[in-house]
């Protein structure tokens, strides 16, 4: 068994600790881990500890823990294995920090791939495989959450893109209304501006969720995207959208992209005369935004 490197306490015996009914044994038993620099493995029943930290109901536990394997998974691939069989797991805590922590490492596209683990075939999980946990949190009631699990998908992303786009395309279709947000977030983190993407884009602007709208309207923005039919929509809704937290985005978003388009700008001076002063602010700062020959 290996020993920590002042060969003072063997490793295996912080299991205990990983399984402590107080919290502050477990965090002190996790910095004790995330401290080592010389152990290159970790024992079985450490990797269990470890495992049992993901479900924990302390936020702070599952970090700790997730931060660990994620060190350890690369070198270890019965962590991997592990990991994998917890998406089933009937604990929704549970299935979401496996799929997190699996999001951190680099994992293979959607087909069956399989790896030596001594005598053993250990199937590795894929994007297709994590996905749709991940998919799961990005509906959950909880901001961080959705927000941590929205960063999951773009760090799956950074090894598969296309896979990952094309699940938030079919998302913001298919989804709830969280769920459709936070992939209109994706997809505009990820710098989507294919036609796909865009079809998305205009089809999240009749949403009749307002806040999906808004989640459109911020995917424009940001990619300053423009043409006819996204013209014809920002015009809509500045002028026309019931929601007036979706007007005023819209005005926003006119002055993001900057298009000088006669009915664009006639339409940006009228609502700059809106009764509603927050509309009226939002229209004049946006004119003030577009090229001085506008």
């Amino acid at each position: 068994m290996e020993q920590t490197k002042n060969n003072v306490l063997p490793l295996g015996q912080l299991a205990v600790g990983l399984l402590a009914d107080d919290d502050q044994s477990r965090l002190s038993t996790l910095a004790r881990l995330e401290a080592e620099g010389a152990v290159t493995s970790l024992p079985d029943d450490v990797v269990r500890g470890l495992l049992a930290c993901l479900g924990h109901t302390t936020k702070k536990i599952q970090r700790g823990a997730a931060t660990v394997l994620i060190r350890f998974a690369p070198r270890q691939p019965e962590i991997v294995e592990a990991l994998t069989h917890r998406l089933t797991d009937p604990d929704p805590r549970l299935r979401w920090t496996a799929a997190f922590t699996l999001s951190q490492l680099d994992l293979p596209r959607p087909s069956p791939q399989r790896v030596n683990v001594s005598s053993n075939q250990t199937q590795l999980p894929d994007t297709s495989t994590l996905l749709p946990v991940l998919i799961e949190n990005l509906g959950h009631q909880e901001s961080d959450l959705r927000w941590a699990a929205a960063t999951a998908v773009l760090q799956i992303a950074r090894h598969h893109a296309q896979d990952v786009a094309h699940a938030m395309i079919r998302l913001v279709r298919t989804g709830n209304a969280v769920q459709r947000r936070m992939a209109l977030y994706c997809l505009r983190d990820l710098g989507q501006t294919d036609q796909e993407a865009q079809q998305a884009y205009l089809a999240s602007l009749r949403d009749e969720d307002p806040m999906v709208r808004l989640g459109g309207l911020s995917c424009l923005g940001k990619l300053r995207l423009t043409g006819e039919a996204i013209r014809a929509a920002l015009l809509r809704l500045l002028e026309y959208d019931p929601d007036l937290g979706v007007r005023r985005s819209a005005a926003m978003t006119c002055g993001q992209i900057g298009d000088t388009d006669t009915h664009i700008v006639e339409a940006l001076q009228r609502t700059a005369q809106s009764d509603d002063s927050s509309l009226r602010k939002v229209s004049t700062g946006a004119l003030r935004k577009l090229p001085a020959d506008s």
